[in-house]
């Protein structure tokens, strides 16, 4: 089984190749296995991730899962 910081390792790499108004959709229990704790706390990690990232983060209630979102270029705004 892949271990956390592996999986944050992974999805590193795939948020620093989104593009431009691309996204990734991740399920609910990815984001608690990937950022820890309770839903709320690891949704708040996920935020801060993205931003990290370059990218924005965005959680849907209705369908539990997260949206990250880049609407600029990797490496700053052109």
């Amino acid at each position: 089984m892949e271990t956390r910081e592996d999986y944050l390792l992974r999805l590193a790499s795939v948020l620093d190749d989104i593009g431009t108004d691309q996204q990734l959709i991740i399920r609910d229990r990815y984001i608690e296995l990937a950022f820890g704790g309770p839903r709320a706390i690891a949704i708040a990690e996920a935020e801060v991730f993205a931003r990290a990232h370059g990218c924005t983060f965005r959680y849907n209630r209705v369908k539990r899962q997260g949206e990250f979102t880049r609407s600029y270029p990797a490496g700053g705004r052109a």
